[in-house]
C-alpha cells in the first residue's frame, strides 16, 4: 500500500508543503549491504550488466533504483525502481515513472532535492551516503540512500541503494 494519501476540502486539494532534510554521513554509517555495493561500484568503475548480475546474485538489485541518461544532454531516467520505494510512494507512481525523467516526477519539490543528490554523485566519482527524512509527501518517512553515479562521454547513470528506516 501506498504512503500517498489526497488530502482535500470541499473538492479542492489543499497544498502540502514538502520538507525534505538530508543528512550527509560517511559511508561507514550505512548498512553493510549497502557498503557491499558501494565497493562493488568502485571495483567495477562502470555501470554494466555484470554489475547487475553481481547485485542480482546478493539479492540486493531490489533494493536498488537506477535512472541513467545514455546521451549528453538528456535528462536522467528511471530505468529501474527499488522494491524500497514502491512501498513507500505505490505501484501507480513507479508504473507511472518507469522510463520518465526523474524531473517528472509529480512530487516536484522532493524530486528536485534528490535530483541534487543525483547530480552530486555522478560529479563525485565516490559513493556518497546521505540519511533523507521527508514529509509532506504522503505519511513522513525516513530513509537512507548509497548513491554512486558514473558519467562516461555525456552518457551519466546513478545506482541509488535504499534502507526505509521509518514510515510514519
Amino acid at each position: 500500500m501506498s504512503i500517498l494519501q489526497f488530502h482535500t476540502d470541499r473538492g479542492a486539494p489543499r497544498p502540502i508543503h514538502t520538507e525534505i532534510h538530508v543528512e550527509r554521513l560517511t559511508l561507514r554509517a550505512a548498512a553493510d549491504w549497502q557498503q557491499d555495493i558501494a565497493a562493488e561500484c568502485r571495483r567495477r568503475r562502470t555501470l554494466s550488466a555484470d554489475l547487475f548480475d553481481w547485485l542480482e546474485r546478493r539479492g540486493l538489485f531490489d533494493r536498488c533504483t537506477v535512472l541513467a541518461a545514455m546521451e549528453a544532454e538528456t535528462p536522467l531516467l528511471f530505468r529501474r525502481i527499488s522494491v524500497p520505494t514502491v512501498k513507500v510512494l505505490g505501484m501507480g507512481w513507479s508504473r507511472s515513472m518507469i522510463g520518465q525523467p526523474e524531473a517528472a516526477d509529480p512530487h516536484t519539490d522532493y524530486a528536485h532535492r534528490i535530483g541534487l543528490e543525483y547530480a552530486e554523485a555522478i560529479g563525485a566519482g565516490e559513493a556518497l551516503f546521505n540519511r533523507i527524512a521527508v514529509a509532506g509527501v504522503g505519511r513522513p518517512f525516513v530513509y537512507t540512500q548509497a548513491l554512486f553515479g558514473w558519467e562516461d562521454r555525456g552518457r551519466r547513470a546513478v545506482l541509488s541503494a535504499i534502507d526505509v528506516q521509518t514510515l510514519h
